[in-house]
Order: C-alpha cells, then sequence, then structure tokens
C-alpha cells in the first residue's frame, strides 16, 4: 500500500474536506467520517450517531449564520482556496509518485530484457 493510501483504501487527497468546517456540508462531511469502519455493526450505529451529531451541528450552524454569517464571507472564501490548494498539492505528489512508480517498473523490464538478449546471444 502506497504512503499516500488510508487503511480505507482512499489516498489522502481524497480524504480532505474543502468545504468550510461552519457550513452545512463541511459539518456534515467532517461527522460522517467516523462511519468509515470495517465492522457492518459499528458501522450501522455509528451512522446513526453521525445523524444525531449532524442535527445538532447543523443547529449551531445555522445559529452560526444568523450572527457572523454575512461578516465572515471574505475569510471564508480565502480559506477554502487555501484548503483547495492542499488538496491540488497532494494531488500532484500522488501523481508525481505513481509516474515515478511506473518508470522504476519500466527501468527494470528494460534491464531484464537487456540480461535476457545477453544470455540469447552468448549460447
Amino acid at each position: 500500500m502506497s504512503q499516500n493510501m488510508s487503511a480505507s483504501g482512499k489516498y489522502r487527497s481524497e480524504q480532505i474536506i474543502v468545504s468550510a468546517p461552519m457550513s452545512f456540508a463541511g459539518s456534515a462531511q467532517r461527522i460522517w467520517k467516523i462511519t468509515d469502519q470495517e465492522n457492518d455493526a459499528l458501522k450501522y450505529s455509528m451512522m446513526l450517531l453521525a445523524v444525531c451529531l449532524i442535527g445538532i451541528a447543523w443547529m449551531f450552524v445555522a445559529a452560526w449564520y444568523c450572527t457572523f454569517g454575512l461578516l465572515l464571507v471574505p475569510y471564508r472564501m480565502i480559506r477554502r482556496g487555501n484548503r483547495k490548494d492542499t488538496v491540488r498539492q497532494l494531488q500532484h505528489r500522488e501523481q508525481l509518485e505513481a509516474l515515478t512508480a511506473m518508470q522504476q517498473q519500466q527501468t527494470l523490464q528494460t534491464a531484464n530484457l537487456i540480461e535476457q538478449n545477453k544470455k540469447n546471444l552468448g549460447n
């Protein structure tokens, strides 16, 4: 397994949540991460807990929007851009690592072919 892969088989760049923590989508995505379990019974109990926590978080987010929401729009847009940049950097690093692995594999195959050709010419 690659160092960029988690136990769930996802790349680290796929695990980053771009939505703001104080948004409906962002809070739900962050809470829903607790449902990523192997055991089915545990997964379903975590789903029930996550739904309850999302309901509570959304009440808090709605109150937050009513008091501070419009004042923080520019800040939230800047932070979202920063999170998107982080995701792009991780995706780029993952692509480079995949290309490097492919190049190493091709180099080994070429070296093996050269060795086989030397043996065949020697016989």
